[in-house]
């Protein structure tokens, strides 16, 4: 039976290990910073999954004690900008297209109840312009692109372009 809760320290070995897997393109990636190894640490991941953190909030799809899913909101409580969210390292892992989708479904199910929750208005979230899953499962939830923004990572010397998207509670509810 598959479930979805909150992330804490105690998960994070399991949680790296499903980040790896992202990396390491075994799994789907819909909303993904992490391009190599080099960008996960331990010591971050550990601060993001702080119950005394409330900026990130982490959940998680499990089947069984297996974490199968996982996605990041970002939620910065500065004056001004609490109406708004991130979605970042949105993934699934399942034995076909169809189920790493139910998957990443729930997830967002879950982050749209957290927003809703936080009188969050709009969500935002980017993704590598060359993530065609991840424009289609988005474009499906009414998600809108706001801006192709180019060079918006480097790592080592390669630069990557990611189009950023984002959803209006307001107008979508």
């Amino acid at each position: 039976m598959r479930h979805v809760r909150y992330l804490t320290v105690e998960d994070l070995s399991i949680y790296y290990s499903l980040l790896l897997q992202g990396v390491q393109k075994k799994l789907e990636v819909y909303a993904w910073k992490y391009q190599n190894e080099q960008c996960i640490s331990k010591n971050v991941l550990s601060d993001i999954l702080d119950i005394n953190n409330h900026h990130y909030s982490v959940v998680g799809v499990f089947e069984e004690s297996e974490l199968i899913g996982a996605a990041t909101l970002i939620h910065d409580q500065s004056y001004g900008l609490t109406h708004k969210a991130i979605i970042e390292n949105l993934c699934a892992n399942g034995s076909d297209h169809k189920e790493k989708e139910q998957i990443a479904q729930l997830l967002m199910e879950r982050l749209f109840q957290i927003c809703r929750e936080k009188d969050i208005e709009i969500l935002f979230t980017s993704l590598i312009s060359n993530n065609i899953s991840g424009k289609v499962f988005f474009s499906q939830l009414n998600f809108e692109t706001l801006v192709l923004e180019h060079h918006a990572r480097k790592y080592g010397e390669r630069y990557v372009d990611e189009h950023w998207l984002f959803y209006n509670f307001l107008e979508n509810e």
